[in-house]
């Protein structure tokens, strides 16, 4: 019974060590096909991506200090940029009839988004100004300068005593404070 129940406890002991090892991660952006949307290689950790606009549409840059992640983001930029399902929705890419020229450099990759019309090429603009802040508006377009004004409310006592920016009770009276207009 012994020599049925020993071998017998260390399979179940090995398999579920095997069970219970981590599965490697896939970091290709085919490899989870509709989730891979997120993965695009201006967002990888380390890269620095820097957009500009062109007479034609966009230019992408993409750099790397390490010889790895220039490696990594050579690679996924290749395949992000060829395929329409790796790229998300306001990526400039996705612009309908958008042409896309990936050319790998030294220190990364670059990626040049044109369009053929006037129309195109705005919509490509505008799209990589949503997408990458960097992005320099194109000749006729405004930059988004919509500054976010902070209103501070100022709030008094009743009675003169004391003002604040915060609501609450006088600190000298004790009456509660109103807000200024």
């Amino acid at each position: 019974m012994k020599k049925i129940l020993f071998p017998v406890l260390i399979t179940i002991i090995a398999s579920g060590i095997a069970i219970a090892e981590p599965q490697k991660s896939h970091e290709c952006p085919m490899a989870k096909m509709r989730k891979c949307a997120g993965l695009c290689p201006e967002k990888m950790k380390g890269v620095e991506t820097v957009s500009r606009n062109t007479e034609k549409g966009v230019e992408i840059t993409m750099t790397a200090k390490d010889k790895e992640t220039i490696a990594k983001v050579q690679e996924m930029a290749m395949v992000h940029y060829n395929s329409k399902d790796t790229m998300e929705t306001g990526c400039p890419g996705r612009v309908e009839g958008a042409q896309i020229k990936v050319t790998n450099i030294e220190t990364g990759t670059r990626a040049e988004i044109t369009g053929t019309t006037p129309e195109m090429i705005k919509k490509i603009q505008r799209a990589s100004m949503k997408e990458h802040k960097p992005a320099a508006p194109a000749k006729g377009m405004k930059a988004n300068s919509r500054k976010e004004v902070k209103k501070v409310a100022k709030y008094a006592c009743p009675m003169g005593c004391a003002t604040s920016d915060k609501p609450g009770k006088c600190p000298k009276c004790g009456m509660t404070m109103t807000e200024k207009k």
